[in-house]
């Protein structure tokens, strides 16, 4: 599985081809702190349906979207 250095919290549901909208701060951090762009790779959790790699499809100062591809692990 490809080696991710960003996990973020998500209060979303999760799962395969899922859109997660960002909001200000998450999108703040991702691109204005760790400067990531469109097509990085990004662990996202909830506390529910486990880790899932989810790559940025959409990258703006004011929000963003990530679009979960596959689960790299269970909620333990």
């Amino acid at each position: 599985m490809t080696d991710v250095k960003i996990r973020l919290f998500v209060d979303h549901p999760l799962g395969a081809g899922q859109s997660l909208a960002l909001d200000k701060a998450q999108s703040h951090y991702l691109f204005g702190v760790m400067r990531q762009q469109v097509g990085a790779k990004i662990a996202v959790f909830n506390g529910r349906d486990g880790e899932w790699l989810a790559e940025v499809s959409e990258a703006s100062k004011r929000g963003g979207v990530l679009l979960c591809k596959a689960q790299r692990g269970p909620q333990v």
